[in-house]
């Protein structure tokens, strides 16, 4: 899977962010995956983390991205989730 920018979707996940529309991190995305319209994992987690996250995560696509955390303006968070169905859907289409 090759890695995309996520400078891009920025303004889409501060939307979102502000909807409350995101799930950040692992524990909460994998808990309330059946709410999950996207999934976007950066690419500097490690491999290890990445492949937990893609064998768990089922029916819903998954990207990984350079630059999330820049694009959150949070450190530590390697994983978020869209809940918004627009929002996720105008991601989906500029990552594709």
């Amino acid at each position: 899977m090759s890695s995309l920018r996520a400078d891009n979707i920025a303004p889409y996940i501060g939307l979102a962010q502000r909807a409350n529309a995101v799930l950040y991190g692992e524990d909460i995305i994998l808990e309330r995956i059946k709410f999950a319209k996207v999934v976007l994992i950066d690419s500097d987690a490690s491999d290890k983390y990445k492949e937990r996250l893609l064998k768990k995560i089922k029916g819903c696509p998954v990207y990984i991205t350079a630059n999330l955390k820049t694009a959150l303006h949070k450190d530590g968070v390697n994983s978020v989730a869209v809940t918004n169905d627009n929002l996720a859907n105008a991601i989906i289409e500029i990552l594709r």
